[in-house]
């Protein structure tokens, strides 16, 4: 191919993707465009977050009795009824307190929550949680105040079985003739296998004496809201009751159902908060403004246009391409981040800065590598490989940087580490695929 095609054709692939990266790729949405660019992911010193605020509840709650002194669901004649606190005493206790606060944890981190900070008053059991202000974050904010109680209940309403009695949840799909099944598998405790035994023996299908069918269900429900219903067809003898959530052939509605089971196992498997509380929410901005981004924005551009300036200067047309080069990488570099849902902090930030200098600093190193050889293409080849080897002294041991600070659990850290990786990764296989194009074909071979 003629090498000054080759030059505009990449030339035309940097535009686009600059185009791609800094402005989006939109698509006509019913009557909205659409960005097909995942947002940035900010955290929370730069996108703001919720606080969800859980207090101990001191309200109380009436007890109904009949007139044998049992406990009903309502008021009755000639019954008695009493006001109790939702939280006795001997709920309200730091032990309560921090479980809860461990519970909540749990939860979020099973959830992969990107950042979240609990804290707990100890005198009297607040807990504070904050989380990024996001798309998650309704959804995530349920799930820290969710009591997460999960029952089996006869017709009447009567509870077999709950919480304490299950080992964990597991979740399961299987396909059948009519598609996907989702399920989820119900590991009871060993000392009440018989009682699930007795269980499924209860509540089956039968005739009745005109030969109809007849069956006696189960409910599974969660915090008293019915999740699903079951007859058994057959004895379980190893304790593990399999609940069906639903069966389709939809991919969507498949996902609908596995998110569904997903979010029933977190709940379930993390415990149920022990302590009734008071949910306050309110949304606090980042502390940083426009305004704050204004002068260190145009501090930065005018650094740009002055390093631009000076490799148009000095190098001319290399200076020209090592300029379309870099505008290219950054462009690459904001794709990547975006698509891999790296968190943003400041020092992610930061990050991104190291890897735009550090990418300068290489092209600079690889032009003056250039300059100095005859205007001979394999001694430019040679030049341009020589400058990329030495280079590796500082991108290996940066990358390795990187890699360590990955498994850092502080956000700052890990957002600083992943976005310095992906940044020198970038810079190695950038500059030895597009910017060596470039520049070895802007070189007449003598």
């Amino acid at each position: 191919m003629n090498r000054r095609l080759k030059i505009t054709l990449i030339t035309l692939l940097i535009i686009l993707l600059s185009i791609i990266s800094f402005v989006g790729l939109f698509v006509q949405d019913t009557k909205l465009m659409k960005n097909l660019l995942p947002e940035y992911q900010l955290g929370m010193d730069l996108g703001g977050y919720r606080t969800v605020t859980l207090k101990v509840s001191n309200a109380k709650e009436t007890i109904y009795y009949d007139a044998d002194g049992n406990q009903v669901s309502a008021e009755v004649e000639d019954g008695t009824s009493e006001e109790v606190p939702v939280n006795s005493e001997e709920v309200v206790t730091a032990e309560n307190f921090q479980k809860t606060k461990q519970i909540i944890e749990d939860r979020l981190s099973d959830l992969n929550a990107s950042e979240y900070l609990i804290r707990l008053n100890e005198s009297d059991g607040t807990v504070t949680v904050q989380i990024p202000e996001d798309d998650m974050a309704s959804a995530l904010s349920q799930f820290i105040y969710t009591v997460g109680k999960l029952t089996i209940e006869d017709e009447n309403g009567q509870v077999l079985l709950d919480n304490t009695n299950l080992d964990d949840i597991q979740i399961g799909y299987e396909t059948q003739s009519n598609g996907t099944e989702v399920y989820l598998n119900l590991n009871f405790k060993a000392d009440v296998k018989e009682k699930v035994k007795e269980i499924s023996n209860t509540y089956v299908s039968g005739t009745d004496e005109e030969g109809n069918t007849t069956s006696k269900n189960i409910s599974m429900k969660l915090d008293g809201n019915t999740i699903a219903q079951k007859t058994f067809d057959r004895e379980i003898t190893n304790g593990i009751i399999r609940i069906e959530l639903g069966t389709s052939s939809s991919v969507n509605t498949i996902n609908a159902y596995l998110n569904q089971a997903s979010n029933i196992a977190v709940l379930v498997n993390s415990g149920n908060l022990p302590i009734t509380y008071t949910v306050n929410q309110k949304y606090v901005k980042s502390d940083l403004t426009l305004d704050d981004a204004f002068i260190p924005a145009i501090v930065m551009g005018v650094i740009l246009v002055i390093a631009f300036l000076f490799l148009l200067i000095k190098y001319r047309k290399l200076g020209l391409l090592a300029i379309i080069s870099y505008v290219g990488y950054m462009a690459v570099l904001l794709i990547v981040i975006r698509f891999t849902n790296l968190v943003i902090t400041m020092e992610g930030i930061c990050g991104i800065l190291i890897s735009a200098i550090l990418n300068y600093i290489l092209l600079i190193y690889i032009l003056q590598t250039l300059v100095k050889k005859e205007k001979n293409l394999a001694e430019y080849k040679s030049a341009y490989y020589e400058a990329m080897l030495s280079m590796l002294f500082i991108i290996v041991p940066t990358l390795i940087i990187g890699i360590v600070m990955c498994f850092a659990t502080w956000l700052p850290i890990y957002s600083f580490g992943t976005i310095i990786f992906w940044g020198v990764l970038m810079i190695a296989i950038y500059n030895a695929i597009v910017t060596r194009i470039l520049f070895l074909n802007s070189i007449k071979e003598k």
